[in-house]
């Protein structure tokens, strides 16, 4: 029997990729995916619009969605798996949070203007649809007024961390972000790790409930994905993977080029099932 393999991390149009939902399920299917999750910052869109494209009955698709929080000066991501994505409180959580990601795109459009960019509001609405507003938004905005001359300048000149038309997101706490995952029923993992490079954290996120740890991820390479796996075996959690894909904006499509086993979707259910029965 073939081996499965999932991919447990992605994004649609619904927040920051260049993927369309429909263009998400092509692609998954073309490259013979089990399952996949749609972790989308801070909404659930994404995944509800390819849950109802989706006629395949071999491919499993997993409500997520990837919480920012902030701890100890650290944006740390946390994803959270297979919460219950009817429950209207959730969906109404979702909306409050599309609402503070509009207002900070007020806010830098605001900069970008004092500075003497001629950028609206409704513009950044424009290109982002219906999708949650973030920075790449804004970047793609700057860039069709040929404000920069690529995506990646509109990063560094501006918008970048340190840039002059940074505004910081409103974080939750990753206590917050946790208990809001277990209230509705999902299982709390820690994206990319490697990226953080703040292993000493992970102790203290899994004192506050973290389940697991992401492993696999296209920005981890092999040694850093075993040192992962070894971690999350030493620490008690599980951990799960996937390739981050953001659609073209790192170049090429990612989705299924990270050969993630299906044990990790079984670990995910496996807690889900310990913890709330």
């Amino acid at each position: 029997m073939p081996e499965k393999y999932v991919d447990l991390h992605m994004h649609t149009t619904a927040s920051d990729s260049t993927s369309s939902p429909a263009e998400v399920l092509e692609h998954t299917l073309k490259v013979g995916l089990s399952a996949i999750a749609i972790t989308d910052h801070d909404t659930l869109d994404g995944f509800i619009a390819i849950q109802k494209l989706n006629s395949n009955q071999d491919l499993e698709i997993l409500p997520a969605v990837e919480l920012s929080a902030n701890y100890k000066g650290e944006d740390v991501h946390i994803i959270g798996y297979l919460m219950d994505y009817q429950d209207k409180q959730l969906l109404d959580k979702m909306q409050e949070f599309k609402r503070e990601r509009e207002k900070r795109g007020e806010k830098m459009v605001e900069k970008l203007n004092q500075m003497g960019i001629g950028i609206s509001m409704e513009k950044v609405k424009a290109v982002a649809k219906h999708s949650v507003i973030g920075r790449p938004h804004l970047a793609d905005a700057l860039l069709q007024g040929n404000f920069t001359n690529s995506y990646d300048e509109a990063f560094i000149k501006y918008l970048g961390y340190e840039g002059p038309a940074y505004v910081a997101k409103k974080y939750l706490s990753p206590q917050e972000a946790l208990d809001l995952i277990h209230q509705f029923k999902g299982v709390a993992v820690l994206a990319h790790p490697g990226i953080l490079k703040k292993d000493n954290l992970i102790v203290d996120l899994i004192e506050m409930g973290l389940d697991g740890i992401e492993a696999y991820h296209s920005q981890h390479d092999y040694k850093l994905t075993n040192h992962y796996i070894n971690l999350a075996r030493k620490l008690g959690v599980i951990y799960s993977g996937g390739s981050d894909c953001h659609g073209k904006r790192k170049g090429r499509i990612l989705i299924g080029t990270i050969k993630v086993p299906y044990q990790c979707l079984t670990m995910l259910k496996t807690v889900q099932q310990a913890r709330f029965g």
